[in-house]
C-alpha cells in the first residue's frame, strides 16, 4: 500500500493520477499542491501521503461533479493551513543533511566554473592568471557569506512561490519573470562584489586553476553520494 512506498514514489503516483482532474480541479489542486509543499520543515513523507490523500478525495468527488471548493471549503488556504499544522516537522538532521547538500553542490558550480573558464582563457587568450592568489581568511569569509546569501535567496523564492498560490488574480507572466530577473541580478551583483569589497587578512595562499576546477569536481562527487545515501532528489 501507500504506507510502504517512499517520498518519491508517491510524487510520481500524484502526477500521474492528477492528469485525471479537470481544469477547475487542476488549478485548485496545484494551488493546494504547491502551498503545501513549500510549507518548510515538514516531513516529505508524511506530506506526500496527505497530498496523495487529498488527490484520491478530489477524483472521487468529481465523479460526482463536485469541486474542490465543494468538498474542502471556500477558503482553500485555510483548509490547507490546518492541514499543514498536522504534519509533523521534519528532523533538524534531516534539514542539516539537505542544506548540506545544496551549499556543496553550490560550492562544486563555482569552484568548477571558475576554474575552468580561468584555465581556458589564460591558456587560449593568455586573459588573466594561470592561478588564483587569494588571502586564506577572506576566502573563507567570502565563502560563509556567500553561502548565507544563497540560503536566504532559496528561502526568499520558495516563499514568494508559496505566496502567489491562491490569488485569484495573479500577474501576467511577463511580470513575474521581470521580478525574479531583477533579483536574480541584484543576488548575482552581490555575489560578485562580496570578495571585492572584504578587507584582506590571512596568509595569502596561490592555487592552479585546474586545482580549483578538480575541486569542484570532488565537491560535485561528495553532493551526489550524498544524494544517492538521502535521496534528495532521486
Amino acid at each position: 500500500g501507500e504506507k510502504t512506498m517512499n517520498a518519491k514514489d508517491i510524487i510520481e503516483l500524484n502526477n500521474e493520477l492528477r492528469e485525471q482532474l479537470n481544469k477547475e480541479n487542476l488549478a485548485a489542486y496545484e494551488d493546494m499542491l504547491t502551498y503545501i509543499r513549500l510549507s518548510s520543515n515538514k516531513s516529505e513523507q508524511q506530506t506526500e501521503e496527505v497530498l496523495l490523500e487529498l488527490l484520491e478525495h478530489l477524483l472521487e468527488a468529481q465523479k460526482s461533479g463536485k469541486t474542490a471548493k465543494d468538498i474542502f471549503g471556500e477558503d482553500l488556504k485555510q483548509y490547507c493551513d490546518e492541514l499543514i499544522n498536522e504534519i509533523p516537522g521534519e528532523k533538524m538532521t534531516k534539514n542539516m543533511r539537505f542544506w548540506s547538500y545544496i551549499a556543496l553542490l553550490y560550492l562544486a558550480v563555482i569552484t568548477l566554473t571558475f576554474g575552468l573558464l580561468s584555465f581556458l582563457l589564460h591558456s587560449f587568450f593568455q586573459l588573466g592568471e594561470s592561478s588564483l592568489r587569494f588571502p586564506l581568511g577572506t576566502g573563507v569569509i567570502a565563502i560563509l557569506l556567500d553561502l548565507g546569501l544563497s540560503y536566504l535567496l532559496v528561502r526568499f523564492i520558495l516563499a514568494w512561490m508559496k505566496n502567489s498560490s491562491f490569488k485569484e488574480k495573479r500577474p501576467k507572466k511577463w511580470v513575474e519573470f521581470l521580478q525574479l530577473w531583477f533579483i536574480m541580478t541584484c543576488a548575482i551583483a552581490l555575489f560578485y562584489f562580496i570578495p571585492k569589497l572584504l578587507p584582506h587578512f590571512g596568509t595569502t595562499i596561490t592555487v592552479h586553476n585546474l586545482v580549483i576546477a578538480a575541486i569542484g569536481v570532488i565537491l560535485y562527487l561528495i553532493a551526489k553520494i550524498l544524494n544517492k545515501r538521502y535521496r534528495f532528489t532521486s
